[in-house]
């Protein structure tokens, strides 16, 4: 509403009209003045009676002697006495702040004091609740517009982030839904493509390295079959040593590339897959111990699972002379323990040593190690099958390898 309309609303009857009201009051006698009264007020103009002049309204101050509005209302009130109250409205929309006559008391001749005081009219106070009312539903229903839409454009950035954590731990996981604000249709289509060249890269290397290692297998068979043929049989030992470490190392590369790639694996007992593993070991006369623990059943490769337990088992036992072997759950997870009582690793070494073909000894014999990949490949697999690898050194000496995987519902 502007401030126009509000001095309208709260402009005093005129002088003439005040007049009249007051006459009318003071002709009125006995049970007919109340009457009167209350006809009047309920015209949109307070009329009541007072014993006094009441106290100055808040915010108003008394009109002076000089001011032309009282010299008018003294022409037609006469020698009453009145005193006249004025209050500030709102601005105007050139900046000002207009004043407006709220309050007009009068002395009647009986004494009592006739109070005057302009209210706006009842229609227009429906309007202003109305308007009100109306502006709060507009903000409403525009905040709940506004939550709808940053929901909607949300929800398909979530589903851009959450697609690129399946990504890193599934290849094959399934493309992204192209919705949402065409900007982010664009990135989703994108990240789609993205994903579809990375698997192809995968794919390619893979084939790759298979048609790598069926030629050299043909070479590698032929030079096993001519190390028969050395006279010398030191020569021959360690020809054939050679290329028994040249086979295995081609397998370790060959389940390194392939282990992010695993097909869909079935149900596993783990605890008896350990208690196997840990059998073969002690009857090789290594120093292998499996603690007691509940049983886990996970949703891994047997052989995969067997690979990993037996990496970490092979360094355990080279570096560490024995390997401790354990079983827990906690928090849906199955916790594979693996730890020794050797020199362990420095800490800053600890998430080196899990990159391919890294090595805390310089040298490639298998003697001390072979090339690298064995702990790579424990993480590689554990990665496809959901689960994470981790080492730390033990607090009385030597590493501990955790080999999580979540367990099967």
């Amino acid at each position: 509403m502007c401030s126009s309309d509000l001095v309208g609303f709260f402009r005093l009857p005129l002088p003439s009209e005040s007049a009249a009201i007051v006459a009318a009051v003071e002709a009125s006698e006995g049970e007919a003045r109340p009457a009167v009264i209350g006809g009047l007020d309920a015209l949109g103009v307070g009329v009541r009676l007072s014993a006094g002049f009441p106290r100055p309204l808040a915010g108003a101050r008394l009109v002076g002697l000089q001011d032309d509005r009282y010299r008018s209302y003294a022409a037609a009130l006469g020698d009453r006495t009145f005193q006249i109250e004025e209050r500030r409205l709102l601005r105007h929309a050139s900046g000002g702040r207009p004043r407006a006559v709220v309050r007009l008391s009068v002395r009647l001749a009986s004494g009592e004091v006739l109070v005057i005081q302009r209210r706006a009219p009842a229609a227009a106070r429906s309007r202003i609740v109305r308007g009100a009312l109306a502006l709060s539903l507009v903000a409403l229903l525009m905040l709940a517009m506004l939550a709808l839409a940053v929901r909607q454009t949300a929800r398909p950035v979530a589903d851009l982030a959450q697609g690129a954590r399946r990504f890193g731990d599934d290849l094959q996981t399934a493309d992204l839904p192209l919705r949402g604000p065409r900007e982010l249709r664009d990135l989703a289509e994108a990240f789609n493509t993205m994903q579809a060249r990375i698997r192809g890269l995968v794919d390619d290397r893979t084939r790759v390295l298979a048609a790598i290692a069926h030629d050299l297998r043909t070479y590698l068979t032929r030079l096993q079959l001519r190390t028969e043929f050395i006279a010398d049989p030191d020569q021959q030992a360690r020809a054939i040593r050679d290329l028994d470490e040249m086979s295995a190392l081609l397998d370790d590369t060959l389940l390194f590339a392939a282990g992010q790639d695993q097909p869909p694996a079935p149900l596993s007992d783990l605890r008896s897959e350990l208690e196997a593993l840990v059998a073969l070991r002690l009857e090789m006369g290594q120093v292998v111990r499996l603690t007691d623990g509940g049983a886990a059943f996970a949703r891994v490769s047997p052989l995969a699972l067997r690979r990993m337990v037996g990496n970490l088992l092979d360094n355990a036992i080279r570096y560490g002379g024995g390997a401790e072997v354990s079983l827990e759950r906690t928090q849906g997870q199955a916790l594979i323990i693996v730890a020794d009582r050797g020199p362990g690793v420095a800490p800053e070494s600890l998430a080196r040593i899990m990159e391919p073909f890294t090595r805390l000894e310089a040298s490639r014999s298998r003697d001390t190690g072979g090339a690298g990949l064995g702990l790579a490949i424990v993480r590689g697999l554990a990665e496809a099958s959901g689960g994470r690898l981790a080492l730390d050194n033990r607090p009385g000496g030597g590493l501990r390898a955790e080999l999580s995987l979540p367990i099967a519902r």
